[in-house]
């Protein structure tokens, strides 16, 4: 009976510790090395902050330790912690940035000359076969006539000007170009179309300032299958600004006449504030079937003014890569957190990235547009890696930290192109919904490219473990200050 009871004995403590090895323990495990993903998070982000912390006073030269735990708890005396690795990220790991900067000067046309048939830009043309053009400068509250009725002409005019009335009466047929720029505000074009055309004319009005009017009227207009092309740009600016905030918003489209055949009417907005539109596309008012339509668009960033010369420089900057930890864990999904240019991302086995703390870019509003601040790491250091259970320290000292700002509009140098940020990352779906999150600065998204064709079902923006791709985001602002803080790292 002793032996028995003893076996029975044996038999429970088996199961109890079978069913907590089975049941418990695993429960358990997983609580502790979610703890750790948690952990290491905090440890990277607070990485992060030390070297924006030492970028903030690079006069004070000394290196700082950021503690990194590789193993996750133990849970005795059956639950062994389970080990991680930290090592540099890839050598093709990196952003790339690249922006113009151009020295923009005043260069109006030789005023007051041109046209060879319309009197002092004025009056009718009815010879045939002419480029015509006219320079009108301070011609305020003034009314310009400009009446076509001969064959295969063209037109190209520059006011300047406030409170004008322009009225084109163009009957000619084979219309050749038509082109307007017109600088000033409380402006009014009308351009009344007649005439058949075989050719593919192209008319083309570009204002600048505000609260200016473009009206039309393409009653007895008829052109080839082909069609006639009529864009309008809005470009609201003050000064030598362009476009400035949203003053393009007080400018409008009057009246739009029916008539005519074979019509492709664009209108553009500009501003500096971040709004974008995608095209919207109706049929022209009056108009009939796919031949005639209107499209509305709304676009942001800063295009040169009227009248003005760009001489441009293009600076190109490459920024190394970041640190990785590979947690091994063994009852939850394999995890990576990753300190990758200046961002904290977690990246567990079976799911996409997700950014868990961004990089330093910031933005705000001012009068004449947008603002933005970016800082840029770049890891400088040959380290090997390191694994194991233990505690490991990143040693970080800022070697050099370098800024510059452009502001337009106040001095002659204007960033006449977006920052395109190229960031080459085995992350792409954390940098892209980061970018998505900032829709002013970045209104455009972003886009991403893989340096090979990928298998299915993976594409480029969840592409296979361990590939890296690029995605590519514009940066548009007015106002836009780089900061470049280079950090020498090492591991202990």
């Amino acid at each position: 009976m002793a032996a028995v009871a003893t076996i029975f004995g044996l038999l429970l403590v088996v199961s109890f510790l079978s069913t907590f090895v089975l049941e418990s323990l695993p429960g358990q495990m997983a609580a502790l090395e979610d703890q750790h993903i948690l952990q290491v998070e905090n440890q990277l982000e607070r990485l992060q902050a030390t070297i924006l912390a030492e970028a903030a006073h690079p006069t004070i030269s000394m290196s700082l330790a950021s503690p990194v735990t590789l193993g996750s708890q133990a849970q005795p005396p059956f639950g062994a912690p389970s080990p991680g690795a930290i090592q540099p990220e890839g050598v093709g790991v990196k952003t790339l940035t690249k922006y113009f900067v151009s020295k923009v000067a005043y260069s109006p046309p030789q005023w007051n000359f041109g046209s060879s048939c319309l009197t002092n830009g004025s009056g009718k043309c009815t010879s045939n076969g002419n480029i015509d053009s006219w320079n009108v400068t301070n011609a305020n509250n003034s009314a310009f006539t400009l009446t076509v009725n001969g064959n295969s002409n063209s037109v190209a005019y520059n006011i300047t000007g406030n409170n004008d009335t322009i009225t084109i009466d163009w009957t000619g047929g084979d219309t050749g170009f038509v082109r307007f720029t017109i600088n000033g505000s409380n402006d009014q074009v009308i351009y009344n179309k007649g005439g058949s055309d075989s050719t593919y004319p192209i008319a083309q009005f570009f204002y600048f300032g505000q609260n200016d009017t473009f009206s039309f009227n393409p009653a007895g207009s008829h052109s080839s299958k082909g069609g006639m092309t009529l864009f309008v740009e809005f470009v609201g600016s003050l000064g030598r600004i362009c476009p400035e905030a949203n003053l393009s918003s007080s400018d409008r489209v009057g009246t739009l006449a029916a008539g005519g055949s074979n019509l492709n009417m664009t209108v553009v907005w500009w501003n500096s504030v971040g709004y974008v539109t995608a095209p919207r596309t109706v049929t022209y008012p009056g108009g009939a079937g796919a031949n005639e339509t209107l499209t509305w668009v709304n676009q942001t960033g800063v295009i040169a003014c009227a009248f003005s010369a760009v001489a441009s420089s293009t600076y190109t900057t490459q920024y190394q890569s970041g640190i990785v930890v590979h947690l091994l864990n063994r009852y939850v999904p394999v995890t990576d957190v990753a300190y990758d240019q200046g961002a904290v991302i977690l990246d567990q086995q079976g799911g996409l990235p997700i950014m868990e703390s961004p990089p330093a870019i910031s933005w705000k509003t001012n009068p004449n547009g947008l603002t933005a601040a970016v800082t840029l790491v770049n890891l400088v250091g040959n380290y090997s890696a390191s694994g194991g259970i233990t505690t490991s320290a990143i040693l970080t000292r800022v070697l050099a930290v370098a800024s510059f700002t452009i502001v337009n509009g106040a001095t002659s140098f204007y960033l006449t192109s977006p920052l395109y940020l190229n960031v080459t990352t085995p992350y792409p779906s954390a940098w892209m919904g980061y970018f998505a999150t900032l829709p002013k600065i970045f209104p455009y998204g972003s886009a991403c490219q893989s340096p090979t064709a990928l298998p299915a079902p993976y594409t480029c923006a969840d592409p296979p473990p361990g590939t890296i791709v690029t995605v590519s985001a514009r940066l548009i602002v007015n106002v836009l200050t780089v900061t470049t803080v280079s950090v020498e790292a090492s591991l202990t």
